[in-house]
């Protein structure tokens, strides 16, 4: 069996690496050409995506920094510049400044812990700001040369501009790969969606259309104050929305921004095409986005916190699983709505077979590791709907939403085989095997509490010990409501 599955993924991943690797040429490729074409006559291009993609593209996939990754991204951008009519020499000396520049960025943020590589604390967009900062100025001191030597333009003036270019882009447009969802949190996502309510979802709107009515506004009034309209709407699309979505909301209103005022659809009262006028927009483009970005970051890193200390509360910390009062809140809600009735809930008290003698024979420390296990195949077997809650010492209560009496027998049954299927490791060797038993009550058409159920539950779940331990038992239809 092993023979047949340790060859497989030695014939995948070189396959899976040089197709990231191709993906890699083509859009550096493209974002370079993108950008050549963005170059005013006898100028350096005025939109240069390309670093900035390839120092994105490298933080969020750090495997594509090997040799052959640095060597393709170097390939796409001299073939963009000899596509486009450049001779071998020109673009060579100019694609090592953006090289040089991307190396230095990437150098810098291995440095940044995972949470300011994301932008996940009050600080990192200042943080990002300096690593920028840094890898631009790299980049011009090379740059620089390379112009003068190609075109003869003074060394400041290509340093200025050369500046001012890899400046803008890296705010810009990096920030929308560094603050990309992560894999993990799909999850949250998940439970966060399903907490926002149809009146809260059409609120959020409004942000957006103040949003496009402000650059809508600047368009049409004009002038050097038109550069500031958005900020209003950008800060609070930053309050309002999500990390990510404001990174690509600023990330589209800096680059319309800037290409308005080279085409001159921005009238700004100045030419647009005057190196001075590209300078001062690179620079004002640059101090509008990290605003926005500034904002969302703070407000992200102050949800998560929110959401630790929730998390904190409503969590018993050994299991993960629900705290007594969460759980009884959550559970008392859900069997009191109207679909508890109609699609069948069940209540269950589960409960660790003869876990005072585990703790008194091997330790508190194997009785805690006891727990976690039980608890993680308990949860394992629940649907995402369901809740657990521990309520105290080795007691666990379960509520099955949408579910049959014979439903959630079949569910009790599965959670029964789960922990008997554990095997405790002791540190002096050996192992222990351990089993649950299992009280059931169901939630019945008539006004039934929360209290009710559980204590009829409980009694079945003595029943059960009584009966021998490692089983379910259902408690009689009449015994909830009676109690």
């Amino acid at each position: 069996m092993l023979d047949k599955t340790v060859p497989r993924p030695l014939v995948l991943r070189p396959f899976h690496h040089s197709f990231w690797l191709a993906g890699l040429c083509v859009i550096v490729f493209t974002a370079c050409v993108l950008g050549i074409l963005s170059r005013p006559v006898g100028m350096l291009a005025s939109i240069w995506p390309a670093n900035a993609i390839l120092l994105g593209l490298l933080i969020r996939k750090p495997s594509l920094a090997s040799p052959a990754g640095w060597l393709t991204a170097a390939l796409a951008y001299v073939l963009a510049d000899l596509v486009t009519g450049a001779d071998l020499y020109e673009a060579a000396a100019l694609n090592a400044a953006n090289m040089v520049g991307v190396v230095i960025g990437f150098l810098l943020y291995r440095r940044f812990s995972p949470e300011h590589r994301h932008l996940r604390r009050a600080r990192s967009v200042l943080y990002m700001f300096a690593a920028s900062s840094l890898a631009a100025m790299g980049a011009s001191l090379v740059g620089a040369v390379a112009v003068h030597l190609s075109f003869g333009k003074p060394v400041a003036d290509a340093f200025v501009a050369w500046l001012t270019t890899e400046l803008v882009n890296y705010v810009v447009l990096l920030p929308v790969f560094l603050a990309a969802p992560l894999p993990e949190d799909g999850l949250r996502s998940r439970a966060t969606r399903m907490t926002v309510s149809t009146a809260s979802a059409s609120a959020t709107v409004w942000p957006f259309v103040s949003l496009v009515l402000s650059c809508a506004a600047a368009l049409v009034i004009g002038g050097p104050g038109a550069f500031a309209f958005p900020v209003p709407a950008l800060l609070w699309c930053a309050l309002s929305y999500g990390l990510f979505p404001v990174t690509i909301l600023t990330a589209i209103v800096c680059v319309l921004t800037q290409i308005a005022v080279a085409s001159g659809a921005l009238h700004l009262g100045v030419s647009g095409v005057a190196e001075e006028t590209l300078t001062s927009t690179r620079l004002g483009t640059t101090l509008l986005a990290l605003c926005p970005l500034a904002v969302a970051s703070v407000d992200a890193a102050r949800r998560a916190l929110i959401g630790r200390l929730s998390h904190a509360v409503d969590y018993d910390f050994l299991t993960q699983c629900l705290a007594r009062a969460t759980f009884m809140a959550r559970a008392a809600a859900l069997i009191a709505a109207p679909v508890a009735r109609k699609g069948g809930t069940v209540v269950m008290m589960l409960d660790i077979d003869r876990f005072k003698a585990i703790n008194d024979t091997y330790g508190h420390a194997v009785g805690d590791q006891v727990l976690v296990s039980v608890a993680g195949a308990v949860r394992g077997t629940l649907r995402f709907e369901d809740l657990v809650g521990r309520l105290g010492g080795e007691e666990f209560a379960v509520v099955l939403v949408r579910q049959s009496p014979t439903d959630a027998l079949k569910v009790a049954e599965r959670l029964l085989e789960a922990v008997r299927a554990l095997h405790i490791d002791l540190e002096q060797g050996g192992r222990i095997d351990v089993t649950i038993s299992i009280g059931a009550a169901e939630v019945m058409t008539r006004d039934t509490g929360l209290d009710g159920l559980l204590l009829a539950a409980d009694r079945a779940l003595y029943q059960a010990k009584a009966a021998g331990r490692d089983r379910v038992q259902c408690a009689a239809p009449s015994s909830a409501h009676a109690t």
